[in-house]
């Protein structure tokens, strides 16, 4: 279904050295809007593998994706495909200039997440998950219960 280069060790690659087939990607188009934007954020943006963070992230300053050693080494496929189709969307945002950690809103009022997860949940469904797989993929330890059901009525996952 989906390929991840999990024979990495901690360093910096670019997104097709540990996703190589990422720009099959249909999410990519409505994120990137062209093949020359995609294509050019595929083989420029870094990707540094480190043991921080746990899962993947953005930095703010650069826009580079951060995964996590252990993510990117023990996570199912599919988790690590969303996971990335989400930081993309995070890539395009810093390009745009918004500040992906906006700390005057809760995680989950965040309107750069929201976005982000919003293109992350069609791609799920285009993929066939169920809602309930979809709800268990926005369950994250950084959010409380509630916050997590405000998360996915906001995205209409079992609503």
């Amino acid at each position: 279904m989906f390929k991840v280069n999990r024979n990495v060790s901690h360093g910096q690659y670019k997104i097709k050295d540990l996703f190589p087939d990422i720009e099959k990607s249909p999410a990519l188009g409505d994120i990137f809007k062209t093949d020359k934007k995609i294509e050019e954020i595929l083989t420029q943006t870094a990707v540094i593998v480190s043991d921080k963070p746990r899962y993947m992230k953005v930095d703010n300053e650069n826009g580079a994706v951060w995964v996590g050693y252990r993510h990117i080494r023990r996570s199912k496929a599919v988790i690590l495909y969303l996971d990335i189709i989400h930081e993309l969307v995070h890539v395009q945002q810093h390009l745009d200039g918004l500040d992906l950690y906006d700390r005057s809103k809760a995680y989950v009022d965040r309107q750069t997440e929201i976005d982000a997860y919003a293109v992350t949940v069609k791609e799920a469904r285009r993929i066939g998950l169920t809602d309930k797989q979809i709800l268990d993929y926005l369950e994250v330890e950084w959010i409380t219960p509630e916050e997590h059901l405000r998360l996915a009525g906001k995205l209409d996952v079992l609503s």
